[in-house]
């Protein structure tokens, strides 16, 4: 059976195709829906005018791979589901997802499968956005711009927003692991996706595609 699985972000909607666990195609979405048996779909930007007929919506009701374990799971954004969902399925432990995309999310997936809860930080182009905006005189970087590896001490103001930005994202992102991992006891592995993820990974395992595995995940469950 082939499934769709759609990804609806804020700056642009991506689409693959599953047969089981098998990624056959994967791609943006040009105005024409991929033929497929079944259809999954995550929203977090503007919903297009039409969905494949009988698409399924992510959402904490769904019959998920994880038990969620959250205030208010109908809050819970769907892209974030769905990656902690496909994150879980690739090994064993407890596991941080870390999405580096419009915001930067974190979500703590225990040993035992449970989701706990996670974080959500401005990305790295609102960071720039911001800094640029609510100030005089500092000007805005753009994040395709930015040099392959970025100086934790900058020497000059380009080079200190740099900083400010790329590295105390990535230093926030490791105190988070450090925290699931004294709530695990234990190690954890760590998983980064979406459009920044190269700038913040480090030697973190890196799965563009992991929203996406996720979503086919869930379907399969439901």
């Amino acid at each position: 059976m082939r499934r769709l699985t759609i990804d609806i972000g804020n700056t642009r909607t991506k689409l693959a195709l599953f047969e089981e666990r098998e990624l056959v195609w994967s791609g943006e979405w040009s105005g024409e829906w991929p033929d497929a048996e079944r259809s999954i779909v995550s929203v977090t930007g503007v919903e297009p005018a039409a969905l494949p007929a009988g698409a399924v919506r992510v959402s904490s009701e769904l019959r998920l791979p994880v038990t969620i374990d959250y205030k208010s799971p109908e809050t819970l954004g769907s892209d974030r589901i769905a990656a902690v969902s496909g994150a879980w399925r690739r090994g064993e432990g407890g596991v941080v997802v870390i999405d580096a995309g419009t915001c930067v999310t974190v979500d703590y997936v225990d040993g035992e499968g449970v989701y706990r809860g996670g974080a959500i930080m401005p990305g790295l182009r609102m960071k720039f956005e911001a800094l640029h905006n609510f100030t005089a005189k500092l000007p805005l970087l753009y994040v395709e711009e930015l040099p392959a590896e970025v100086d934790a001490i900058g020497k000059s103001t380009r080079e200190s927003l740099e900083s400010g930005v790329v590295k105390a994202t990535r230093y926030a992102l490791e105190k988070y692991v450090e925290e699931a991992e004294r709530r695990e006891g234990n190690k954890v592995r760590v998983m980064v996706t979406g459009g920044d993820a190269k700038r913040v990974k480090g030697e973190w395992e890196e799965d563009e595609m992991l929203v996406m595995r996720g979503m086919n995940e869930i379907l399969m469950q439901n």
